[in-house]
């Protein structure tokens, strides 16, 4: 071969590897990941179905089409995916051809945006924030806040924006942990704030639902960060009831699940002032698991350090005060990988 033929040759195959070399080392640890969770899934003792519900593909500003968003959810080994586009749903004319590929939106409205899940048409803001969120749910949609604390790297809410979340009330729902711009590891400082802000609002009696999502608008990261819905087969009612019913958690890895009794974590449990509250909770990841807290009214009421255990199972009990209370339990992996379950809420009979 002559000279300039091969080394056009070569130009070409260095080009290709560059456009496809990526996307296949990314796939090597989408693949391991999903191992390792599927691992995790045949040691806990309960059924979890995994989701994300905050994605953008190429209807608004992710570089992802939705074919492309369909092979990455399977590469990770996700359940369900939601595809929440900016201030659109034509997404879902090629989400309905794909299983438990569902639309949702992400308009702006006043101090925050607004992820919506469950409505088939696109929905227009009136750019106030009350308002439109108790407009999506009268329309019969899920709404929830997307990023409440500013997302990675720079963009970092007010004052005022994040205490714009009082006048939601004392029943909603915001992300915990939110992706964007992030890769393998999606949580930072921004997801530190917005945990420390959930439990601010926890403490005043507030029932306030926590998830995980990527808020990825490319879609090597999908996977990296999810919901764990306490359901064996998800369909999209399913899913939406159980975000309602706060029986889910937030992770990139490792599974939680906490009860009271017959309660699950998002539940209420009356309980008489004075009498003793017992949960019981169960963490597990197939790569070991190197602490476990749990979480009363704001402060951290046990701490264990399970030695990379990779279930670790146990209860914590504390008399109730009277008002409102809650618990709740993260757990962290030997990779510091974390899940966050939603709280069991206790209120006074």
């Amino acid at each position: 071969m002559p000279k300039k033929a091969a080394l056009t040759r070569r130009k070409k195959n260095l080009a290709v590897k560059r456009a496809t070399y990526p996307d296949r080392v990314i796939g090597f640890w989408k693949e391991a990941m999903r191992e390792r969770i599927d691992a995790t899934r045949k040691l806990a003792g309960f059924p979890v179905s995994r989701g994300d519900c905050h994605y953008h593909s190429t209807y608004s500003d992710g570089i992802g089409t939705v074919a492309e968003t369909a092979a990455w959810v399977a590469k990770a080994g996700l359940d369900f995916h939601f595809i929440t586009d900016h201030w659109t749903v034509r997404q879902k004319v090629e989400c309905v051809k794909y299983k438990n590929l569902w639309w949702g939106q992400e308009p702006g409205t006043q101090y925050h945006h607004l992820g919506i899940l469950g409505l088939d048409r696109k929905y227009v803001t009136e750019r106030d924030l009350v308002k439109d969120y108790r407009n999506v749910i009268e329309l019969g949609g899920f709404p929830f806040i997307p990023h409440p604390t500013g997302w990675f790297p720079t963009t970092r809410y007010s004052q005022e924006q994040i205490d714009a979340l009082d006048l939601l009330g004392d029943d909603f729902t915001i992300e915990l942990i939110n992706g964007a711009n992030n890769i393998f590891d999606c949580y930072d400082i921004t997801d530190d704030m917005s945990i420390s802000l959930w439990d601010r609002h926890l403490s005043q009696g507030k029932i306030v639902r926590g998830m995980g999502n990527t808020d990825a608008h490319l879609y090597q990261a999908i996977g990296d960060v999810w919901n764990g819905v306490l359901l064996e087969r998800p369909t999209k009612k399913k899913v939406i009831d159980a975000l309602w019913a706060g029986h889910f958690f937030a992770s990139d890895a490792p599974f939680v699940n906490l009860r009271c009794g017959k309660a699950v974590m998002g539940d209420v449990v009356k309980k008489r002032k004075g009498s003793q509250v017992e949960v019981r909770y169960e963490c597990a990841d197939s790569l070991g698991l190197q602490q476990v807290r749990v979480i009363a009214n704001g402060k951290v009421v046990e701490d264990l350090r399970p030695e990379d255990k990779q279930v670790v199972k146990g209860s914590f009990k504390m008399k109730f005060g009277g008002g409102h209370a809650y618990i709740r339990v993260e757990c962290y992996a030997r990779d510091n990988r974390k899940a966050f379950s939603n709280p069991i809420y206790i209120r006074e009979r």
